[in-house]
């Protein structure tokens, strides 16, 4: 039950941007521990992690974004194409993303799995889309809280 209203509570918190093809969650701790907690949720899942590394990019208006980037294997469908392929790859590695804004407030960013499945002409069977979201939000809930 305090897991279900955790979930609940980040989904009410989280900055859902479809648009933008990402979801973006509001961090209690900085960088760093937010970093190691998203990496040892990912580890107690049991989620290959592809690569671990610093970033920099620049934004509108010659301000940058520096933070953490970590891409990982999509923790529903593994390293498998699943039975309803149809087009490419869904196993595409997933990437999350945690930064500082200018007011010191620390995110943990992440795309939308549905932009992820559907950039590549897949058919999803079943709820797919629904399963990856909801381990990404537990994923997110685990680093932020």
């Amino acid at each position: 039950m305090q897991r279900l209203l955790g979930v609940i509570s980040l989904l009410m918190f989280s900055q859902l941007a479809f648009a933008a093809s990402s979801v973006k969650v509001l961090s209690q701790h900085d960088i760093e521990v937010t970093h190691n907690k998203y990496l040892l949720a990912l580890q107690k899942a049991e989620v290959p992690v592809h690569s671990n590394h610093e970033f920099e990019e620049a934004l509108p208006g010659g301000f940058s974004r520096k933070g953490k980037e970590i891409q990982f294997s999509n923790p529903y469908f593994g390293w498998s194409l699943g039975e309803c392929n149809r087009g490419e790859r869904k196993d595409k590695p997933l990437t999350t993303r945690i930064w500082q804004d200018d007011q010191q407030r620390v995110w943990l960013e992440f795309s939308a799995v549905e932009t992820a499945i559907n950039k590549f002409g897949v058919i999803e069977c079943g709820n797919e889309v629904d399963l990856v979201n909801k381990k990404l939000l537990e994923f997110s809930s685990a680093a932020t809280e």
